[in-house]
């Protein structure tokens, strides 16, 4: 009995830490570049200079973040990530001059990359078994997703209010939800023994650890398929408000209605998708994803070729079919890495991941912004036949080859007989 209150109790710290930080995440999202334009006297130009030269900063950070974490455990390496982009709203209040901006935009960016790169590591080391690892993957999915959105709804209420004191009053409330959310991070379950080093005492060499996963040609085969799948998650925030605003001339709610409808699909319908996806072939869940991702791009591009009376019932299915896609994604993919790693560099690899993510957020935008300059359906034809190209890459890489599997089943019974 004490031990089954004592995981739920470590399951129920976990699941409000994850919300905190999302709640952070949306609390400050919408201000990202806005925030210093109000406060300080830097043009906005100069500050979205600053805001994306500083977000190079975080690029060498998962590939460190994850050998760190298969060193030392990932749990702690979450909470010093949370502690850093407090820090970095603390500073987001006193920062006026571009060098200040520079480096709180720098150590936020640190900070959340560092984050995404072994909250992953931390949640499969709490979960353990892996029929459990897709069911908190998801959970994880949608306490961000649900965190960002009540952070969002709370600043736009937030930003009614005249004045900028309102920007100072966000950054101290998104400051204090990151310290609970790491305080909250504390119960849980540390790094199981199982994926520690296999000889005790002594950690796994890095650059052996760095060498087996660039030569995992599977890995690779399907970090370069995901960043299509993250380019078609980030699509929704970043086409919706542009498209109804200029293809559409719609009403700026239209966009927020949308927004939220994803958000409460994605929330309410989350676990349900883990349990669907549980129970089926994982690749095979990954290309009904694709298949869903395809359909959304193929309505939302006659959505932005159409009037608005009759792109408001293809948005909205798009919403539907976009949401399904996310819910049979986020905890399968995640899943799929997890179990495909060795178990002393599962940090390496869920960490490494993170970079198709990345890939996404620099790719995306450049491909929207030209080519809806071009034509308003020409982004949305281009994901959807990218999107379609996964299927068949997806047969390609969802069998390891005999020599590959070999050497992960070899290294993991070494592992379970040290």
């Amino acid at each position: 009995m004490s031990v089954l209150l004592g995981r739920r109790a470590g399951d129920a710290s976990l699941t409000s830490s994850l919300v905190f930080v999302s709640i952070a995440s949306g609390l400050f999202l919408p201000l990202s570049l806005v925030f210093f334009t109000e406060v300080t006297t830097i043009p906005l130009s100069v500050v979205g200079v600053i805001v994306g030269v500083s977000g190079l900063t975080s690029v060498p950070v998962p590939a460190v973040a994850g050998r760190l974490a298969d060193r030392y455990g990932a749990t702690r390496l979450v909470m010093l990530s949370q502690a850093i982009q407090a820090l970095a709203f603390v500073g987001y209040v006193f920062a006026r001059e571009p060098l200040s901006v520079f480096v709180v935009t720098a150590l936020m960016s640190m900070g959340g990359r560092l984050f995404w790169s072994t909250i992953f590591v931390a949640v499969a080391d709490h979960a353990g078994a892996e029929g459990r690892q897709q069911h908190w993957f998801a959970v994880t999915n949608i306490a961000r997703t649900a965190g960002i959105a009540a952070g969002g709804l709370i600043t736009g209420i937030a930003l009614t209010v005249p004045g900028t004191a309102v920007y100072i009053v966000l950054a101290a409330v998104a400051a204090g939800c990151l310290g609970a959310s790491a305080v909250l991070m504390l119960p849980v379950r540390a790094r199981p023994s199982s994926t520690r080093p296999s000889t005790p005492g002594s950690p796994p060499s890095l650059s052996r650890s760095k060498g087996g996963m660039l030569r995992d040609a599977r890995f690779f085969g399907l970090l370069i398929t995901n960043t299509v799948f993250a380019m078609s998650t980030l699509l929704l925030g970043l086409t919706i408000p542009v498209v109804v605003r200029n293809a559409l001339s719609g009403p700026g709610w239209l966009s927020s209605f949308l927004l939220v409808g994803n958000a409460l699909l994605v929330s309410s319908l989350g676990i349900a998708g883990a349990r669907y996806a549980v129970r089926r072939r994982p690749f095979s869940v990954l290309k009904v994803a694709a298949v869903c991702w395809a359909v959304g791009c193929t309505l939302l591009a006659v959505a932005a070729s159409t009037t608005l009376p009759v792109a408001m019932a293809l948005l909205t299915a798009t919403i539907v079919a976009f949401s399904f896609a996310e819910i049979l994604h986020a905890p399968t993919s995640v899943a799929i890495v997890s179990s495909m790693a060795p178990m002393s560099r599962r940090g390496n690899y869920l960490a490494m991941w993170q970079y198709s993510f990345m890939a996404a957020e620099i790719i995306g935008p450049v491909l929207f912004a030209t080519l809806f300059a071009v034509q308003h359906a020409a982004p949305f034809v281009v994901v959807l036949a990218l999107n379609l190209t996964t299927v068949p890459a997806l047969l390609l890489v969802q069998r390891p080859s005999r020599s590959n599997q070999r050497t992960i089943l070899d290294g993991n019974q070494a592992e379970a007989d040290s």
